[in-house]
């Protein structure tokens, strides 16, 4: 089903959430919390990503790939629990298509697949 502005802002929302209990967990400190999923660990400037299990992409814009060091997606598995995959930018640009919807011009995706073939294991989570 397509996303509209309010399943949109939902969605968004739930990111930030994520986003918060994935740095909770790695021990990152957020940049700029409930405006941005970028952080910083390990003395690294990182992104973190979320999706919910069937949700094929996670996406981002060149500019934000551009500024980190790595990505951190959390993917969530058919049991509910979330495992974190660390992914590189230089990785996440060699794969990466536009976004199909129309309201995000600039967005890029990668195949959640992908990143579960290629991602260094981080841990596992739920989302509280």
């Amino acid at each position: 089903m397509p996303q509209d502005r309010e399943s949109g802002n939902r969605g968004r929302l739930w990111g930030y959430h994520m986003c918060q209990i994935v740095a909770d967990h790695l021990g990152a400190t957020l940049v700029n919390p409930g405006h941005s999923n970028e952080a910083i660990w390990n003395n690294r400037r990182i992104l973190i990503k979320s999706a919910h299990y069937g949700n094929p992409e996670i996406g981002t814009t060149v500019a934000t790939i551009d500024r980190v060091e790595a990505i951190i997606a959390a993917l969530e598995d058919p049991d509910g629990l979330f495992t974190l995959y660390e992914i590189t930018p230089e990785w996440f640009k060699k794969e990466m298509s536009k976004s199909k919807s129309t309201g995000a011009l600039q967005t890029m995706m990668v195949k959640n697949s992908g990143v579960r073939e290629i991602g260094i294991h981080r841990g596992r989570i739920q989302d509280h």
